[in-house]
């Protein structure tokens, strides 16, 4: 499922490939991915360039002059940039055709995503009550502290609350509470000031090492949770036993031991 780091290379994807070049034509293989008419967004985006992109949370804003295109990656959703139609993945929803021949799909085989244009990606963050970006310029220890504190219920559900904090999803939830050894049931209003330091370090820590590890195309170290996530494996920090929960309604896995 892509998370805030995986659309973060999707905005960098893009704006590798697509940028400063001049749209010929919108082909929509599925109206079910849109979340305006087909019409509105044909005419939007038809001869127009994608000049900047930007990224909120798991939202990737794309400037296309007097509008701007609005992806939202859902549970499955990819980019491809290819020639010819042998290049077209087996699953794309929205084909954008360049000028120069080049296409990009959007490709959504569980078809979550969200395909769209809007008029201001900030009035749409407002709209849509998204919290703020943890890799914002202006998300600082401070202001994580006023968004914990008079929080209740388990800290892993405001970490995934996007209303709160947009961006986090479940995988990245947990490696930061693994590596700030706090438990993902673990009550908000009972974390200490030292605790809450820590989740914040961590949270960024680990989105930003996320966003490098794939960038290069490597695999995660040994000593991430991600490489242990099954039950009864054995935590590389410490020794102690992996387990595993449901908070928030998602899977979660962590150390019973430094997990407490």
């Amino acid at each position: 499922m892509p998370e805030l780091p995986e659309v973060e290379l999707y905005c960098r994807y893009v704006a590798r490939h697509a940028l400063q070049q001049r749209i010929t034509s919108v082909r929509v293989l599925d109206e079910r991915i849109l979340g305006v008419r087909k019409a509105v967004l044909l005419r939007a985006l038809t001869g127009r360039q994608l000049t900047r992109v930007r990224r909120h949370g798991k939202h990737l804003f794309a400037d296309a002059g007097s509008t701007w295109l609005h992806i939202h990656f859902g549970m499955s959703g990819d980019l491809y940039w290819y020639q010819g139609d042998a290049g077209q993945p087996r699953f794309a929803r929205v084909i954008f055709d360049f000028e120069d021949g080049a296409r990009l799909a959007y490709d959504d085989m569980r078809l979550f995503g969200v395909v769209e244009v809007t008029p201001d990606p900030d009035a749409f963050i407002t709209e849509h009550r998204l919290g703020p970006d943890p890799l914002d310029s202006a998300f600082r220890l401070p202001l994580f502290r006023r968004i914990v504190t008079g929080r209740r219920g388990a800290v892993k559900s405001l970490l995934l609350s996007q209303d709160i904090i947009a961006g986090m999803g479940n995988l990245y939830a947990d490696e930061a509470l693994y590596r700030a050894s706090i438990h993902p049931r673990r009550a908000v209003d009972t974390l200490s000031a030292a605790e809450v330091k820590a989740i914040f370090h961590s949270m960024r820590a680990i989105l930003k090492e996320a966003i490098a590890f794939k960038s290069r195309g490597g695999d995660y170290p040994g000593r991430y949770l991600v490489q242990h996530r099954e039950e009864g494996d054995r935590c590389p920090l410490c020794g102690g036993t992996i387990q595993r929960t449901v908070v928030f309604g998602r899977t979660t896995y962590f150390c019973g031991r430094h997990q407490k």
